[in-house]
């Protein structure tokens, strides 16, 4: 058995850079048209595929300023002033413990930028899980050919680079790329984590070969099918 985890979401808790950039977002349009929504509701409409535009016509933008604001998001993101607001869920070193103890080889793979990927390894001190030949991530200037087909040519990357058999290898995502990317390069079986930038129930539109809230309750998952 072999674990792939994808990076935002499963293991890194992204909420707060995400609102922190729809905040911003806002700014410069005329405060009394503005009602800008708490973390909370803008959080649940992110989990359930509402698109960034109408997140913001929601929020009283005009369909023109929406655009533009949508837009914005996507570059501060990424920006190292907003990747510092990301949290590193509580479960995360307790998980990579136990596969260590139980030597099942586990990797990341994460659309992030490489050096977006590193920024978080040294955050969050994840080299000491992980060295350079076990993190895949876009390199630097590529251009977006979209992301199921960036995920799936990072994970079939991984898989040879890693040695290890596709069909060993369970993913363990919290997106649509994450699930039909994984499905693509024939892995085992992908786990969608709730957790992220998908609900349950738009988990389950796509059919994940299983669900978790979060690692814990993937353990006692890998304990079950380990028996």
């Amino acid at each position: 058995m072999n674990l792939c985890f994808d990076l935002d979401g499963p293991l890194i808790d992204v909420c707060d850079r995400y609102y922190r950039a729809y905040l911003e977002s806002l700014a410069g349009t005329d405060t009394r048209e503005v009602q800008v929504l708490s973390k909370e509701i803008f959080w649940k409409l992110k989990q359930n595929r509402v698109p960034d535009t109408e997140i913001s016509i929601i929020s009283g933008q005009s369909a023109k300023d929406a655009r533009n604001s949508a837009e914005l998001r996507k570059g501060l993101s990424f920006k190292e002033e907003y990747l510092a607001l990301d949290k590193l869920f509580e479960d995360v070193y307790q998980m990579f413990d136990y596969l260590k103890s139980k030597r099942i080889p586990f990797f990341i793979v994460t659309l992030r930028r490489q050096s977006q990927l590193m920024y978080a390894v040294k955050q969050f001190k994840l080299n000491k899980y992980f060295n350079n030949e076990k993190l895949f991530s876009l390199p630097e200037n590529q251009k977006s050919q979209g992301d199921i087909h960036e995920k799936y040519i990072l994970f079939a990357t991984a898989i040879n680079n890693l040695g290890l058999d596709s069909t060993k290898t369970w993913i363990i995502g919290d997106s649509e790329t994450d699930i039909l990317a994984g499905r693509l390069a024939c892995y085992k079986g992908v786990i969608g984590i709730t957790r992220g930038i998908r609900s349950r129930v738009q988990l389950e539109i796509l059919r994940p070969d299983f669900l978790v809230h979060n690692l814990t309750e993937l353990a006692n998952f890998i304990e079950t099918i380990m028996m």
